[in-house]
């Protein structure tokens, strides 16, 4: 029996050396698919950093730019604001000049652009400037026909010229629409905008 429990003891240990063998390199194949897996997921979370980094830094230009553009579009309608400002004193300036200086100008505009048979329409404002008197100096002026209207304009000042054909509007707001055309790129150099 001694034979006999020597081949059992010689399988059994050979049976668990080759088991120890096959955990052993069950173990080392688990490591390094274990070590391959984990480096894997340390790339992929390493590219999804870089990406996640890349993403954050366009945002970040995005809005930086948006940021700009808003500015710029504040800047644009504070300058905007100053131009109209500008223009607004000088209507302001003219509405509350003097008479003399006021009809001054009124005529001024009256004999550039009134033709005979005109009609003035005057500012319901200016029913203590403009008056058939003066209407009568500026024809006068002007050698041509004018009748003062003795419908009253719903306007700031200044005068619409009307005849059968059309009206012309030499209003003040007229007035100074036209000088800006004229000179708001003076008027924005001489602001420093």
């Amino acid at each position: 029996m001694q034979g006999k429990e020597k081949i059992i003891d010689d399988i059994l240990s050979s049976a668990k050396s080759t088991a120890s063998s096959i955990v052993a390199e069950a173990q080392a194949e688990s490591q390094a698919e274990l070590d391959e897996l984990r480096a894997e997921l340390d790339a992929a979370q390493k590219q999804a950093l870089e990406k996640a980094e890349l993403a954050a830094q366009e945002l970040f230009a995005g809005q930086v730019k948006l940021g700009e553009l808003e500015a710029g579009k504040a800047l644009l309608r504070a300058k905007q604001q100053c131009v109209a400002a500008v223009y607004d004193g000088v209507k302001k300036k003219l509405l509350s000049a003097p008479d003399e200086t006021y009809l001054k100008i009124i005529q001024a505009v009256i004999l550039q652009y009134c033709e005979d048979g005109d009609e003035v329409i005057a500012a319901a404002s200016d029913g203590k400037r403009v008056t058939a008197a003066w209407v009568k100096k500026v024809a006068t002026a002007a050698k041509k026909k004018l009748t003062l209207s003795s419908e009253k304009g719903d306007f700031d000042g200044g005068v619409i010229l009307r005849n059968a054909k059309y009206d012309r509007d030499l209003t003040v707001d007229a007035i100074v629409d036209e000088l800006k055309e004229r000179t708001v790129y003076d008027t924005v150099a001489k602001l420093g905008l």
